[in-house]
């Protein structure tokens, strides 16, 4: 059967069940999903397996119909790289999580947001000479894990908000509290989301680091138990009285550098970069280390944040929960500058 005469006819069943209660309604929908499935030569547990496992529900059979279309279309991909991987010719896995069900437009229309955002080549923002280069005689270590240092932030998701940029912001100032005074909450994304329109974000259709890290100057940041995340744009609540912490001084470090990444990594903390997100290996990434061809440094459409290196990859934290990649985390082959990661990295202090 076609694809097309199989929605046409679950529409026409689905018209009809409206007459039906509730409960033969729900009856009748699984039971037409299930044969159209079995007919695709798919297993039926399977699609309900990661429905229940992502908590995924849609509003129309028809609606789940195409879930399950591009759900299947990446299950074949996946399974076709997971070969590879298993033979030694990837070095990285991937799996179908929360983003499964999604085609790689879909994924990146509601989660890839970051606006573009040039360099600080403003004098009175660039305050690289009075940070950065004043480390110029530190040694840089072979391999750096803020994680092993103590900070690990709770993996949050930043779900149909494109909050990345507060996301990275946020968390790198986090990192430098913890690094100066030990201090292990969480600040308020949210914040930056709903209050900081005037400096050039859009709430969740995006923003860039340097509007974030602007408004965290300005205004600061209050932590999230008192202002928390919502997945949505909402008013703003700022409160001066309850700020925890400012941004005193950031800059950008010169591009496609990482003996300057490693540097700053290793003696100011970890650092918010824009990286491009988008190919569909990202999207579904679970382990390894990650060295897509694809990922190409031109196209930067989400903020993480960098946390460590080794000789052969990069750390970054991102906000899509714990199911994405290794607990949160990826891993991303260094030397060929996939997905951009050393094109904009900004460190900030406080």
């Amino acid at each position: 059967m076609e694809r097309s005469k199989s929605l046409s006819d679950l529409k026409d069943t689905y018209d009809v069940s409206k007459c039906l209660v509730n409960s033969s309604r729900e009856y009748i929908r699984h039971h037409i999903l299930d044969a159209l499935i079995v007919r695709d030569d798919l297993p039926v547990t399977h699609w309900h397996e990661y429905k229940s496992v992502h908590k995924k529900v849609y509003g129309t059979p028809q609606q789940e119909l195409i879930a399950m279309s591009k759900w299947r279309n990446n299950l074949e991909r996946v399974a076709k790289h997971n070969r590879d991987f298993l033979t030694g010719k990837q070095s990285y896995s991937l799996h179908l999580n929360h983003f499964g069900d999604l085609d790689v437009k879909e994924y990146f229309s509601k989660f890839l947001k970051l606006f573009h955002t040039f360099p600080l080549f403003d004098p009175a923002e660039d305050h690289s000479k009075t940070a950065y280069r004043r480390k110029a005689h530190h040694k840089v270590p072979k391999r750096v894990d803020w994680r092993t240092k103590g900070f690990r932030p709770r993996r949050e998701e930043q779900h149909h908000c494109g909050a990345c940029y507060a996301f990275a912001v946020t968390h790198a100032l986090q990192a430098q509290l913890y690094k100066k005074y030990g201090f292990t909450g969480e600040l308020s994304p949210q914040q930056i989301v709903d209050c900081s329109f005037k400096d050039g974000n859009m709430g969740c259709d995006g923003g860039s680091l340097r509007a974030a890290l602007r408004y965290a100057a300005r205004d600061g940041l209050i932590k999230e138990s008192q202002y928390p995340y919502i997945g949505k744009k909402g008013r703003c609540k700022y409160n001066r009285l309850q700020v925890r912490v400012r941004a005193r001084r950031w800059a950008t470090l010169p591009a496609y550098n990482e003996r300057a990444i490693e540097k700053a990594l290793a003696t100011i903390g970890p650092l918010a970069v824009a990286v491009n997100a988008a190919p569909f290996t990202f999207q579904l990434y679970r382990s390894g280390i990650y060295d897509d061809l694809f990922c190409t440094p031109w196209q930067m459409n989400h903020a993480m944040l960098l946390v460590g290196y080794s000789p052969e990859y990069w750390i970054l934290l991102n906000w899509w929960g714990k199911k994405w990649g290794e607990d949160g985390y990826i891993r991303i082959r260094r030397g060929l500058n996939r997905c951009g990661v050393t094109n904009m990295a900004t460190y900030v202090e406080v």
